[in-house]
């Protein structure tokens, strides 16, 4: 019987959901930063970090499931930590989903400009506004068929990442790839922190699921550790064939080496990635404003869709910078309060209804000594070095 219900539609789709918001821009990013520390690097810091992101995903599924009322995770925080710990929550989600939004603006003017410049001239600025304007339009109207959009759109990823392993694959050389460089060990740490994030998904996967514990644990298992693979095969398969020339973007950088159609396609794919994505964090910052932070509707959809875009057109536009400083410093915010809700839920046993075996309070108040060394490095690195 568990068989039948963990692959029903609703069950894939849910998985799908979580695929479809981790893999994203920050996948993009990681290329050019792993080109730099090593694989070795690579390797620690996405087994560390995406183990991190699964008990994170847990611990929040957990938090929807045993309350009554749905909340975004300010709500949840506030409830379980005060209204101090709803505030910290709130201003980190905003940096993270903001700057996610950012690197979303960034990335889908790079590609649509490698798409159109060549037929339609015009520059990224242009392009970039363009699909801004549609896409603040749909979330306006709302995004009801989001988990559809996004079951097809997984499908075609996957289908995307296995074209570029089979087509790149002869072109990999070893001697692109640096096994480990001291220097810069810890520069991948915010953006893969930001690559591994599904948190804002799992809302969904619990409506999606109607709360059914198994199936919802499940979902998070599967959706987070395929994601996991998907970003460890296309970060490889890119700097094997780019190696010091990999580009901030992954896909530029290798047009030289992979078929025309193959790199078409993938930037076709990856500006439609951008956008489901673009409107799941969109939809997310609203409902914060509007659930839980009872603002009007219009005010909370224009906070979420014009900030972002306002810091596009100041200049804000690196894209490595922004999706290290969203994950290191807003994702360590983020695991820091969820871990804090964690252990205010360890007094209460029956509503851990997510785990038979519980992390100690030793191990987990080392996650959070580290993420805080993580908050400080992130903050060194983009304001003083």
């Amino acid at each position: 019987m568990s068989i039948k219900l963990n692959f029903s539609k609703k069950y894939w789709q849910a998985v799908a959901v979580l695929t479809g918001y981790v893999i994203g821009v920050g996948m993009f990013g990681l290329p050019f930063l792993i080109s730099r520390a090593g694989v070795l690097t690579f390797f620690i810091l996405i087994a560390v970090l995406g183990s991190v992101q699964y008990l994170l995903h847990l611990i929040y599924a957990n938090l929807i499931i045993v309350t009554r009322e749905y909340h975004r995770l300010p709500g949840y925080a506030g409830i379980y930590l005060g209204k101090k710990g709803k505030v910290v929550i709130f201003l980190a989600k905003m940096i993270g989903n903001g700057g996610a939004l950012l690197a979303y603006i960034i990335i889908t003017g790079i590609f649509l400009n490698q798409l159109l410049g060549p037929i339609f001239g015009g520059s990224e600025f242009i392009y970039t506004t363009v699909l801004f304007a549609l896409e603040a339009v749909i979330i306006y109207f709302g995004i009801k068929t989001i988990a559809k959009v996004e079951f097809f759109m997984t499908g075609l990823l996957l289908l995307v990442v296995l074209l570029i392993i089979i087509k790149g694959w002869g072109a990999v050389e070893a001697a692109n790839f640096t096994m480990v460089n001291w220097k810069y060990f810890l520069l991948p740490y915010g953006a893969i922190l930001f690559a591994v994030d599904g948190g804002g998904s799992i809302p969904i996967i619990v409506k999606l699921l109607r709360r059914d514990k198994k199936k919802i644990k499940s979902a998070v298992r599967t959706g987070t550790f395929l994601s996991v693979l998907v970003i460890i095969l296309f970060t490889l398969i890119i700097v094997g064939i780019s190696g010091a020339n990999t580009t901030s973007d992954a896909l530029v950088g290798v047009r030289n080496v992979l078929d025309d159609g193959v790199v078409l396609f993938s930037l076709i794919f990856g500006v439609l990635t951008m956008i489901t994505s673009f409107l799941l964090v969109a939809e997310s910052i609203k409902e914060t404003l509007w659930w839980d932070f009872k603002l009007n509707k219009r005010l909370a959809w224009a906070l979420a869709v014009f900030l972002p875009y306002l810091l596009y057109m100041l200049g804000l536009k690196n894209l490595i910078a922004v999706i290290s400083f969203a994950g290191g410093v807003a994702g360590g915010f983020v695991v820091i309060v969820l871990i804090l809700i964690f252990t205010k839920l360890r007094k209460q046993p029956e509503k851990l209804v997510l785990f038979k075996y519980k992390p100690n309070t030793f191990i987990l108040y080392t996650l959070i000594s580290l993420f805080v060394a993580g908050i400080a490095y992130e903050i060194y690195y983009f304001f003083i070095k």
